[in-house]
């Protein structure tokens, strides 16, 4: 082909116009660095398939394989992508043609479409770069269980709309936000099992004449299995939505935790502080300590809500549309990149900050967060229904505050008093009162499973910790497979002789 246009001489005459070039190869081209590494494994696994299959002569593929080797060396910045030519693959099939002349760069379009190079590369960088996110998400829950053991006891406030709600443990807080980042783990193995299908040798849709074993393709590239379906191979794209949402769903629950700490860390409230390396000062106010990587985390939310958005209204036309993949190529790779990076992010500013428990033991105690706790003792030391003691009880609470009276100065007396205002009859004991109005004992005497009690708390760390471990496992052993296709793939290619034999 030399540097001719794709189908020049053939089925086309002539170049591309110079605005389709400057608008949808150059877009498509500009993805091409990030797919670059997973187009060279999704080339060279095709080229050995079609040599070990008979397709082609062993000398011939020793050469296309010499040259596919040396494009895999060329750093992907340094790349000779050149948008006049198509999309990448056309860019990576002019180079190879320059290094091995046409007899042999020409064999790697046998039995594939140049898209298929796309789908094959696409599908390695989701599948890698979910288990890679996976691992960010298994980072953020071990720093929040880490942090939860050592304050899990430590009295603190619950909040809701921002007003102190109901005594609880700082530990038991902590591991509010442990368990989404556990789900989005969960998430991402599951999107994880779907791109771990190959989706190789599917021909343009229903298959090709040349003798090509997807099955043999799926193990050089380190898959789990196939998807089924020659033309759902193909153009599938759910798999992405499916990958897109876990990461938009992730991305929510960090922005919830940048949110939180943030007002946590605000002066108001002085119960957190980020550590120096995760924040940054006003360029013009000297006093300012801003949590700066918080607002980092917060706006990642934001790009990823777009990007499934934006997918979604993509993916509203018909089926086997080049365009889905337009979006998916530059889209997938980028936002794994970003959530990624800023998934470490907060891992670390969770591990770094600090926690003030001795004063959200203040706060819970000055706050009100008892009330519920003794509007059960009354309902259950009283004899009253549920709703009346909570109306009683607000009484009482409303009678302090409007005198600025703090929660420990509620009396016997005063319930009394705020009984007979809503028309019940309420005498309860000084003990029994004195048990609801300390919100450690509050905190530590629920018993239902996954409350704030110690044997609950100790529970939840258990099995967080238990979790983390079965997600770093999975981890693992996804990883050792995708390395043993990886390594399958170099001996295989090793094998057409020492011109075949590529970096590793």
């Amino acid at each position: 082909m030399g540097d001719r246009y794709l189908g020049d001489g053939g089925r086309l005459s002539g170049g591309p116009a110079p605005e389709l070039v400057a608008s949808g190869f150059t877009q498509e081209i500009s993805h091409a660095p990030r797919l670059a590494a997973a187009l060279s494994r999704a080339d060279l696994a095709h080229a050995v398939a079609l040599a070990e299959c008979g397709a082609i002569a062993p000398e011939v593929a020793g050469e296309l394989i010499r040259g596919l080797g040396e494009l895999e060396a060329i750093p992907a910045a340094e790349f000779p992508w050149d948008p006049s030519l198509g999309d990448a693959f056309n860019s990576r099939e002019a180079e190879l043609t320059r290094r091995v002349g046409p007899a042999a760069a020409g064999w790697l379009s046998a039995g594939r479409p140049r898209r298929e190079s796309f789908r094959v590369a696409l599908r390695l960088v989701a599948r890698d770069g979910a288990r890679a996110l996976h691992d960010a998400q298994l980072a953020v829950a071990e720093a929040l269980v880490r942090q939860a053991a050592e304050v899990r006891d430590d009295l603190a406030a619950d909040y809701t709309y921002l007003q102190p709600a109901q005594p609880t443990t700082a530990g038991h807080l902590l591991l509010a936000y442990a368990y989404p980042a556990l789900r989005d783990a969960a998430r991402l193995r599951a999107v994880h099992a779907e791109l771990a299908l190959s989706v190789a040798g599917v021909g343009g849709s229903a298959g090709s004449r040349w003798p090509i074993s997807r099955e043999r393709l799926a193990e050089l590239l380190g898959c789990d299995g196939l998807v089924p379906h020659a033309k759902d191979a193909a153009w599938q794209a759910d798999a992405y939505v499916q990958l897109v949402s876990a990461i938009a769903t992730a991305c929510a629950h960090g922005s919830q935790i940048g949110q939180d700490l943030e007002i946590l860390a605000s002066q108001e409230f002085d119960v957190v502080r980020l550590a120096d390396r995760h924040s940054r000062a006003s360029a013009l106010m000297p006093q300012k300590r801003n949590p700066y990587a918080l607002a980092v985390v917060r706006a990642m939310a934001g790009t990823a809500a777009g990007d499934l958005s934006g997918l979604f209204v993509t993916l509203h036309t018909g089926s086997a549309r080049t365009d889905h993949f337009h979006v998916l190529n530059g889209m997938v790779p980028r936002l794994l990149d970003e959530a990624t990076t800023v998934t470490v992010l907060l891992a670390n500013v969770l591990e770094g900050m600090t926690i003030d428990a001795a004063r959200m033991g203040e706060t819970a105690r000055r706050g009100f967060t008892q009330a519920a706790d003794v509007a059960d003792v009354v309902a259950q030391r009283c004899g009253l229904d549920y709703r009346t003691a909570h109306h009683v009880v607000g009484r009482a609470v409303r009678m302090l505050t409007d005198e600025g009276r703090p929660p420990q100065d509620l009396t016997p007396d005063l319930i009394a008093a705020a009984g007979d205002a809503v028309g019940a009859e309420v005498h309860i004991s000084a003990d029994d009162l004195a048990e609801a109005l300390d919100p450690l004992a509050c905190a530590g005497g629920r018993p239902q499973t996954g409350s704030s009690s110690p044997a609950a708390m100790a529970a939840l760390l258990e099995d967080c910790t238990a979790r983390i471990a079965e997600g770093r496992s999975w981890s693992a052993a996804a990883a050792a497979r995708a390395a043993a296709g990886e390594s399958a793939l170099r001996d295989a290619a090793a094998r057409f002789g020492p011109r075949g034999s590529t970096p590793a």
